[in-house]
Protein backbone atom coordinates (compact mmCIF):
# COMPACT_ATOMS: atom_id res chain seq x y z
CA UNK A 1 0.00 0.00 0.00
CA UNK A 2 2.60 2.21 0.54
CA UNK A 3 4.64 1.51 -2.39
CA UNK A 4 1.70 3.54 -4.52
CA UNK A 5 1.87 7.07 -3.07
CA UNK A 6 5.75 6.42 -4.27
CA UNK A 7 4.76 5.39 -7.76
CA UNK A 8 1.85 8.08 -7.71
CA UNK A 9 4.77 11.22 -7.10
CA UNK A 10 7.54 9.21 -9.87
CA UNK A 11 4.84 9.08 -12.89
CA UNK A 12 3.88 12.41 -11.75
CA UNK A 13 7.24 13.99 -12.07
CA UNK A 14 8.19 11.31 -14.60
CA UNK A 15 5.03 13.18 -16.87
CA UNK A 16 5.91 16.59 -15.94
CA UNK A 17 9.89 16.50 -17.15
CA UNK A 18 8.74 14.77 -19.95
CA UNK A 19 6.37 17.27 -21.27
CA UNK A 20 8.93 19.91 -20.91
CA UNK A 21 9.89 21.80 -23.68
CA UNK A 22 13.44 20.50 -23.23
CA UNK A 23 14.97 23.99 -22.91
CA UNK A 24 18.10 24.44 -20.58
CA UNK A 25 19.91 26.66 -22.69
CA UNK A 26 16.94 30.28 -22.62
CA UNK A 27 16.00 31.54 -19.15
CA UNK A 28 12.69 29.96 -18.13
CA UNK A 29 12.10 33.08 -16.00
CA UNK A 30 12.91 36.76 -16.64
CA UNK A 31 11.42 38.84 -13.75
CA UNK A 32 7.91 37.30 -13.02
CA UNK A 33 7.69 36.59 -16.60
CA UNK A 34 7.55 32.53 -17.11
CA UNK A 35 8.88 31.36 -20.83
CA UNK A 36 5.58 29.81 -22.55
CA UNK A 37 6.53 29.15 -25.46
CA UNK A 38 9.69 28.55 -27.86
CA UNK A 39 10.44 28.58 -31.87
CA UNK A 40 13.93 27.66 -32.98
CA UNK A 41 15.79 26.03 -35.84
CA UNK A 42 14.49 26.49 -39.53
CA UNK A 43 11.22 27.92 -38.37
CA UNK A 44 12.91 30.50 -36.18
CA UNK A 45 14.74 31.55 -38.91
CA UNK A 46 12.17 31.91 -41.54
CA UNK A 47 10.69 34.55 -39.03
CA UNK A 48 13.90 36.18 -37.95
CA UNK A 49 14.32 36.59 -41.49
CA UNK A 50 10.88 38.05 -42.69
CA UNK A 51 11.62 40.13 -40.41
CA UNK A 52 14.43 41.86 -41.32
CA UNK A 53 13.79 41.39 -44.96
CA UNK A 54 17.21 39.46 -46.21
CA UNK A 55 18.66 36.35 -45.49
CA UNK A 56 21.01 36.66 -42.36
CA UNK A 57 24.21 34.49 -42.31
CA UNK A 58 23.70 33.21 -39.00
CA UNK A 59 24.38 29.65 -37.32
CA UNK A 60 20.85 29.50 -35.70
CA UNK A 61 17.65 31.71 -33.82
CA UNK A 62 15.63 31.16 -31.27
CA UNK A 63 12.91 32.92 -30.11
CA UNK A 64 11.16 32.45 -26.83
CA UNK A 65 7.54 33.84 -25.67
CA UNK A 66 7.37 34.82 -22.07
CA UNK A 67 4.06 35.86 -19.89
CA UNK A 68 0.48 34.83 -21.05
CA UNK A 69 -0.69 33.85 -24.58
CA UNK A 70 -1.63 37.66 -25.47
CA UNK A 71 1.89 38.90 -24.32
CA UNK A 72 4.18 40.64 -26.73
CA UNK A 73 7.03 39.34 -24.41
CA UNK A 74 9.80 38.49 -26.63
CA UNK A 75 13.43 36.89 -26.78
CA UNK A 76 14.90 36.46 -30.23
CA UNK A 77 18.30 35.08 -29.85
CA UNK A 78 20.38 34.75 -32.83
CA UNK A 79 23.89 32.49 -32.79
CA UNK A 80 26.81 33.54 -35.11
CA UNK A 81 29.94 31.53 -35.98
CA UNK A 82 31.93 34.20 -34.17
CA UNK A 83 31.77 37.09 -31.95
CA UNK A 84 32.77 39.18 -34.90
CA UNK A 85 30.02 38.93 -37.07
CA UNK A 86 27.61 38.97 -34.29
CA UNK A 87 29.44 42.33 -33.05
CA UNK A 88 29.26 43.92 -37.04
CA UNK A 89 25.51 43.03 -37.03
CA UNK A 90 24.91 44.83 -33.75
CA UNK A 91 26.61 47.68 -34.63
CA UNK A 92 24.97 47.49 -37.97
CA UNK A 93 21.44 47.22 -36.82
CA UNK A 94 22.31 50.27 -33.80
CA UNK A 95 23.13 52.44 -36.91
CA UNK A 96 19.96 51.91 -38.95
CA UNK A 97 17.98 52.66 -35.44
CA UNK A 98 20.62 55.66 -34.07
CA UNK A 99 18.50 58.30 -35.06
CA UNK A 100 15.26 56.68 -34.86
CA UNK A 101 12.73 55.17 -37.53
CA UNK A 102 9.10 55.19 -38.04
CA UNK A 103 8.81 52.25 -35.73
CA UNK A 104 11.61 52.93 -33.39
CA UNK A 105 12.46 55.79 -31.11
CA UNK A 106 16.11 57.27 -31.18
CA UNK A 107 18.81 54.95 -29.65
CA UNK A 108 19.90 55.02 -26.32
CA UNK A 109 23.48 52.96 -24.82
CA UNK A 110 23.59 51.73 -22.02
CA UNK A 111 27.24 50.94 -20.80
CA UNK A 112 27.13 47.78 -19.05
CA UNK A 113 30.49 46.27 -17.57
CA UNK A 114 32.82 46.88 -20.86
CA UNK A 115 29.88 46.40 -23.23
CA UNK A 116 27.38 48.26 -24.84
CA UNK A 117 23.79 47.91 -24.91
CA UNK A 118 21.39 49.66 -27.62
CA UNK A 119 17.70 50.56 -25.84
CA UNK A 120 14.66 51.93 -28.05
CA UNK A 121 10.86 52.09 -27.56
CA UNK A 122 8.47 51.14 -29.99
CA UNK A 123 5.19 49.33 -31.26
CA UNK A 124 4.39 50.13 -27.46
CA UNK A 125 6.89 48.12 -25.91
CA UNK A 126 11.02 48.84 -24.85
CA UNK A 127 13.55 47.12 -26.66
CA UNK A 128 16.85 45.86 -25.47
CA UNK A 129 19.64 44.39 -27.74
CA UNK A 130 23.30 43.43 -27.49
CA UNK A 131 25.48 40.84 -28.18
CA UNK A 132 27.68 38.26 -26.06
CA UNK A 133 30.11 36.26 -27.43
CA UNK A 134 28.74 35.47 -30.68
CA UNK A 135 25.03 35.57 -29.88
CA UNK A 136 22.98 38.39 -30.67
CA UNK A 137 19.93 39.11 -28.28
CA UNK A 138 16.81 41.38 -28.78
CA UNK A 139 14.38 41.58 -26.08
CA UNK A 140 11.44 43.07 -26.41
CA UNK A 141 9.13 43.70 -23.24
CA UNK A 142 6.31 45.59 -21.59
CA UNK A 143 7.33 48.97 -20.05
CA UNK A 144 6.25 48.03 -16.52
CA UNK A 145 8.16 44.87 -16.75
CA UNK A 146 11.76 45.96 -18.56
CA UNK A 147 13.73 46.71 -15.90
CA UNK A 148 13.01 43.42 -13.67
CA UNK A 149 13.10 40.98 -16.71
CA UNK A 150 16.18 43.05 -18.13
CA UNK A 151 18.30 42.68 -14.78
CA UNK A 152 17.45 39.08 -15.35
CA UNK A 153 18.22 38.45 -19.12
CA UNK A 154 21.77 40.80 -18.73
CA UNK A 155 22.82 37.82 -16.36
CA UNK A 156 21.96 35.01 -17.35
CA UNK A 157 24.75 32.67 -19.06
CA UNK A 158 24.17 31.62 -22.65
CA UNK A 159 26.83 29.70 -22.48
CA UNK A 160 24.80 26.42 -22.46
CA UNK A 161 23.16 27.96 -25.75
CA UNK A 162 26.38 28.27 -27.30
CA UNK A 163 26.96 24.43 -26.75
CA UNK A 164 23.83 23.70 -28.31
CA UNK A 165 24.20 25.01 -31.80
CA UNK A 166 27.74 23.75 -31.65
CA UNK A 167 25.84 19.75 -30.90
CA UNK A 168 23.62 20.44 -34.15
Amino acid sequence: MQKKPFQLFFLGFFVLTSCSNGNDYLPKKLGDLTLTKMIQNEKATRIINKMHGKKLDVTDNFIAYYGSKKSRNILYATVYQNAEKAQTDLVSMAKKIAKGTRIFSPLEPIKIGGNVHFQTEGMGLRHYFYSHDNILIWWQVEPDKAESTYNDLISYDFAKLKKKTKRQ
